[in-house]
């Protein structure tokens, strides 16, 4: 055994045993993992350091303790990287997570003041607007709200069955060609309440992600903006970060 593997402190040995155990589906989810002394014996380990290798995995999402069961493999969370554009359903089934809809509606209407100055539109111009509940897995994952310029689009209403089955932003370049270029969003933790619970099938008080996004194409013009409601326990994202500023 090398010194750099040596040094490895004997949790994060046994933390990286497990989840291999998991990934490889040794342990499949909804399995219940070997119990504290179990894996205290089977590693030779203290209870702090098994506890400590059991709270890595809980970190990433791997498992969930539930007290009187034990710790339950779960679903792993699907993470979105934020240095390109991709939407919610090319994100899950890049994946293997099979996406579907859940509530539906696309219909022409006024702009929301706020949707108006993303879009630098008059007051009273129209977008469409598309309402849809993302269901993964058969889970309730994510309400989203677009709000799209209704002249780059026409007769979207007409595409609600494509919809169904496929992502908002393939729909936009292969029924529109539209080239979707950069995009701005803002990302916000809250607490669901009583709209989200409905919405998403989840009790109160739950963690989710609040984004805003606002969608350009390559000529700079603002085609859309999206507002997200997503469970927080079935998704993450990731942020790509390389150099440091210049000083």
């Amino acid at each position: 055994m090398s010194k750099a593997e040596t040094e490895v402190p004997l949790y994060f040995k046994i933390y990286r045993a497990l989840k291999e155990e998991i990934e490889s589906g040794i342990y499949k989810v909804g399995d219940v993992l070997p119990s504290e002394e179990e894996l205290e014996e089977r590693f030779q380990a203290s209870r702090t350091t098994i506890r400590n290798a059991m709270g890595e995995l809980e970190k990433e999402g791997l498992v969930f303790r539930r007290r009187g069961k034990g710790t339950i493999v779960q679903e792993p969370k699907t993470a979105q990287n934020l240095n390109y554009i991709s939407s919610f359903t090319e994100t899950l089934r890049e994946k293997g997570i099979e996406v579907s809809t859940g509530s539906l509606t696309v219909e022409l209407v006024p702009a929301p003041s706020k949707v108006a100055a993303a879009l630098g539109l008059e007051k009273g111009e129209k977008v469409y607007l598309v309402q849809r509940t993302r269901i993964a897995n058969g889970v309730p994952v994510a309400f989203m709200s677009n709000y799209l310029l209704a002249r780059m689009v026409p007769d979207l209403e007409s595409k609600k069955e494509i919809l169904r089955r496929k992502g908002l932003y393939e729909l936009l370049e292969k029924e529109y060609d539209l080239k979707l270029h950069k995009a701005v969003e803002k990302i916000e933790a809250y607490l669901s309440g009583p709209l989200e619970a409905d919405l998403l099938q989840v009790p109160e008080k739950v963690p989710l992600f609040h984004t805003v996004r606002v969608t350009y194409l390559e000529d700079g013009t603002p085609l859309e903006m999206v507002v997200s409601v997503i469970r927080a326990d079935k998704y993450e994202y990731k942020v790509y970060l390389e150099g440091r500023p210049k000083k």
